[in-house]
């Protein structure tokens, strides 16, 4: 999907004003990697998300690097940082190949001024996007890495609201895995399966420690790693450990 249409913000508008819109932006291809905004700039656009995954970064002076959000298209991405209007601490990279839209942070503000539905659901998502890190910081500072990362795989289970509906306002297809012998199977779900990196990144912990309580999960029965990614084998077992 690569019209502004797509965008669940922008569903409500009308087909007149969602052509305005278009002719408003400017239509870019990103290859990943690509720095969409360095760190501690203003974001003078709009970024619209057609295609692709974008997330925010942060880097120490050390090495260490975090995404702290992640955008999966369709999405308007990282509207903390244009609203706000002051340099943004973190930077906005492209994860993956990306084609987005951008349009003018004024023509967005009046997008929001003119048209309430736009307003209401940007606003709502903006709550959620807080709710969501207040969690985060309070996981941080008070679980230990293996509780973190057994909440975070549960949270990843697709049958979770919040696994389908995530601040992400977008989820992607997840692929199936199979267990057993060809003439008795299940099927599960994968909870992830994109990089154990990329979990570390978004969790602010080092691949060694993720690895350590991955294969302790594993070691338990609580989860499988497959060749398609991580698989929640014992969702009652997975949760024992949130609390451990």
């Amino acid at each position: 999907m690569t019209s502004l249409e797509s965008i669940p913000a922008l569903r409500t508008l009308a087909p007149t004003a969602s052509q305005r819109l278009a002719d408003r932006t400017r239509p870019i291809h990103f290859a990943s990697g690509a720095v969409l905004r360095p760190a501690d700039s203003i974001a003078r656009d709009v970024v619209f998300l057609l295609s692709g995954k974008l997330a925010a970064t942060h880097s120490s002076f050390a090495g260490a690097r975090m995404w702290p959000e992640q955008w999966i298209a369709p999405a308007i991405a990282d509207k903390a940082a244009v609203l706000i209007g002051t340099p943004s601490p973190s930077a906005l990279i492209a994860v993956t190949d990306v084609f987005v839209r951008l349009l003018p942070v004024a023509d967005f503000l009046r997008l929001l001024e003119g048209e309430r539905a736009v307003r209401e659901h940007v606003l709502t998502q903006l709550a959620r996007d807080a709710m969501s890190a207040r969690l985060r910081l309070a996981r941080a500072g008070m679980l230990p890495a293996l509780a973190r990362i057994a909440t975070w795989l549960d949270e990843q289970h697709p049958d979770r609201p919040a696994a389908r509906h995530g601040s992400q306002e977008q989820h992607s297809e997840r692929p199936v895995a199979r267990h057993g012998s060809q003439e008795q199977h299940s099927e599960r779900p994968v909870a992830w399966h994109e990089s154990q990196e990329l979990v570390g990144l978004m969790l602010g912990m080092s691949r060694v420690t993720v690895n350590r309580a991955l294969a302790r999960l594993a070691d338990a029965g609580a989860i499988t790693k497959t060749p398609h990614g991580i698989v929640v084998a014992d969702r009652s077992l997975l949760r024992k450990f949130m609390t451990s």
